[in-house]
């Protein structure tokens, strides 16, 4: 594993543990793009931009590691696959980061404070629902986080992690 990679998903691992990525865009299908993204762009009017979200893939509430994993491993082959060498980071302005910007994993809207009303809401009852099954976790600058990295190495962190997610932050809940 590159040098790069290895420090992404470290990166990935860590911001996991403090404000635990995962999911959301269930089409309620139970099929899932994974991380091929649409080249069709919103169309727009005179004074209305397009969505900055339009095109990006997003972690689902559901999905697990492996699953979050194999969305970063996607972003980080398009910008091999554009030139950025494997040991590197991309330059903040690199047309690597253009080209491979919908591949980019964003974090589940249900996550995400901007967007959910309901946030605090839904870190506290993680923290609880996490705690519940001996993963001791805190609530902290109003994220959720682990009390230690090393609970992500316990029997069933995973399985728990998503069930715990889905429970607090969807709204069948």
């Amino acid at each position: 594993m590159s040098s790069f990679t290895h420090a992404a998903r470290t990166v990935v691992t860590a911001s996991a543990a403090l404000v635990l990525l995962s999911a959301c865009g269930n089409d309620g299908s139970g099929t899932r793009d994974e991380g091929v993204a649409s080249i069709a762009t919103p169309s727009t009017t005179a004074g209305q931009t397009a969505d900055p979200d339009a095109g990006h893939v997003r972690i689902r509430l559901d999905d697990n590691q492996q699953d979050v994993n194999r969305l970063w491993d996607a972003w980080t082959d398009c910008l091999h696959e554009h030139g950025v060498p494997a040991d590197r980071k991309p330059a903040p302005d690199s047309p690597a980061l253009k080209a491979c910007e919908s591949k980019y994993p964003l974090q589940p809207a249900e996550m995400d404070p901007a967007m959910n009303p309901r946030y605090g809401d839904g870190v506290r009852a993680m923290v609880e629902c996490m705690n519940g099954h001996g993963i001791k976790s805190v609530v902290s600058d109003g994220n959720w986080g682990l009390v230690s990295g090393d609970s992500m190495n316990l029997p069933d962190y995973d399985k728990y992690k998503v069930e715990c997610q889905i429970k607090s932050f969807s709204d069948n809940g």
